[in-house]
């Protein structure tokens, strides 16, 4: 059974937005108005899993990753910068220079 984590439920007063993050980050700001003045704790959640499972890649996400990876970084370097794992991060890289192999023989 996987570790529950605790996270922070958290609501800006400024741009009417709630969000979720983790609980050990001391000073939140809202991802709309980058601003913490306005944000308010709502109340404090357990999760098993990281919020952010199984989310979708963006167009944006693809680019971070191949970019990182032409200057060198780490994979845990990347996942950092853009909130996924290390092996997130592997697997998402693996299925990209396989695609682009493929456009490339055809």
């Amino acid at each position: 059974m996987p570790k529950k984590k605790p996270y922070t439920f958290y609501w800006c007063k400024d741009c009417e937005v709630d969000f979720i993050i983790m609980k050990d980050i001391k000073r939140p700001c809202c991802p709309v108005c980058a601003d913490g003045i306005y944000v308010q704790s709502v109340r404090d959640i357990w999760l098993e899993r990281p919020f952010n499972y199984k989310r979708p890649w963006t167009d944006d996400e693809d680019e971070i990753l191949l970019i990182g990876a032409e200057r060198g970084m780490t994979h845990a370097e990347i996942g950092k910068e853009i909130n996924r794992t290390g092996k997130a991060v592997t697997r998402r890289l693996s299925q990209l220079r396989r695609s682009l192999d493929e456009k490339n023989l055809c």
